[in-house]
């Protein structure tokens, strides 16, 4: 007999609650790197309050326990008076209700990582308890939270001076199957921030092992590209990276060098935020780099005979980074992991490409050692896949004709132990 399906078996999902029954749709999973989107989402914050000229120092703390932390900024703190239409504190609205936050008009944040006002509710959420302490006007306030709602009403706590938010949380065992976060991930991740941002000064306390490092980069992204390039442990074929910053509405900041690995590899980010899948900036960067390449061959009669350069074959070897800023970044999902703006591949491309073929032209002698390794690496595949169809010819012949067993393929290399049936 079939189940009678009625308007009763419709159910709606009010406040923080569709947060914990599908937590996936907004951190990804509960997972290790769902548990660790719940720091990002606070440290972005932070950045965010950064990355608008409003804080200068960003403190993070792994607390002794392993699954509770503590990030803290010297911003402006989020607003702590009543809300006009909803009644409340904005800084409980911030943290109780979904799409409620300051990042949806252009007035406060000209960028920012935040863009859908789900960051620190989700956080909230998904956690057993939240403490917000916020610094605003000569004076501290103090909220409490516990699974997503507020424990006691926003209170002044006392004077202060300065301003910033504090915020401490410890994910719910009872969401995540491990709560322990791993402080190599964090440590990492905080690292990158203070490339990505020169003029911020950001610290990373880890009381389970008692460490405490600060990092500030003054040569950011520059100091980022030969991080990256130590550690991937090949060596870099010219000495001085190709850099660029480029201001005009939106912001394109990049670093990169032709090195002497076998692959590729961009990191790029927008707003501050990894984007490891990549997207339409990534994309503009590669047309850009193929086409600056390409023009400065032609111009200079440098195209090798016998074979054809692929945009592979330019790009073999280039280490970049790669970081934009937007005002209205689409992200694909609330992890962010791809950027889907069709304008910011058209805007990279235009940035890049004149850039990047008047720094070939003045840099005559970098310029031909970059296209030396391109024909090297253009000729080393083309040599690949005459060895691989001289295989797959040998392999077919073999595999495909019914011969005497006399007549059956060598298996020595050694001719004295071969013979030739004609």
């Amino acid at each position: 007999m079939a189940t009678e399906y009625t308007a009763k078996d419709i159910q709606v999902l009010e406040g923080l609650e569709p947060v914990r029954k599908r937590p996936g749709m907004y951190i990804g999973g509960v997972g290790t790197a769902g548990l660790h989107h719940l720091v990002w989402e606070i440290v972005d914050n932070s950045v965010d309050e950064a990355m608008n000229g409003h804080a200068s120092e960003i403190t993070v703390t792994l607390h002794k326990d392993g699954a509770s932390i503590t990030v803290q900024d010297n911003g402006r703190g989020i607003p702590i008076d009543k809300h006009p239409k909803h009644k409340k504190s904005a800084l409980e609205i911030v943290y109780t209700t979904l799409h409620a936050g300051g990042k949806f008009e252009g007035g406060n944040y000209k960028t920012s990582g935040g863009l859908h006002g789900v960051g620190a509710s989700v956080v909230n959420a998904l956690s057993t308890k939240v403490v917000v302490k916020v610094k605003r006007g000569g004076a501290e306030y103090q909220i409490e939270f516990k699974r997503g709602v507020a424990t006691a009403p926003l209170k002044k706590i006392g004077a202060a001076r300065g301003s910033g938010t504090t915020v401490f949380f410890q994910p719910d065992p009872t969401i995540f199957p491990k709560t322990e976060f791993d402080p190599q991930t964090i440590r990492e991740r905080l690292e990158v921030a203070s490339f990505l941002h020169r003029s911020v000064k950001v610290r990373f306390i880890d009381e389970a092992h008692n460490t405490d490092e600060t990092f500030k980069h003054d040569q950011g992204i520059v100091d980022f590209l030969k991080k990256m390039i130590g550690e991937r442990g090949h060596k870099a074929i010219h000495e001085a990276p190709f850099t660029l910053i480029k201001e005009n509405g939106a912001k394109v900041e990049m670093a990169f060098q032709w090195t002497e690995s076998t692959d590729e590899c961009i990191r790029s980010y927008v707003n501050g935020i990894p984007t490891r899948d990549g997207g339409t900036h990534e994309i503009g960067l590669r047309n850009a780099v193929g086409k600056a390449v390409r023009n400065y061959i032609d111009t200079h009669n440098l195209a090798p005979r016998g074979v054809t350069l692929t945009g592979d074959d330019i790009r073999e070897g280039f280490t970049g980074i790669l970081s934009v800023y937007i005002a209205e970044p689409q992200f694909q999902g609330q992890t962010k992991d791809r950027l889907n703006n069709p304008e910011v591949q058209s805007y990279v491309d235009a940035a890049v490409r004149p850039a990047l073929e008047s720094w070939l032209n003045s840099n005559r002698t970098v310029a031909e050692g970059i296209v030396a390794r391109i024909v090297l690496a253009a000729r080393a595949r083309e040599a690949s896949r005459a060895a691989s169809a001289a295989v797959s010819r040998k392999t077919a012949t073999s595999g495909r004709l019914t011969l005497p067993g006399k007549l059956s393929d060598c298996t020595s290399n050694q001719r004295e132990k071969t013979e030739l049936f004609i």
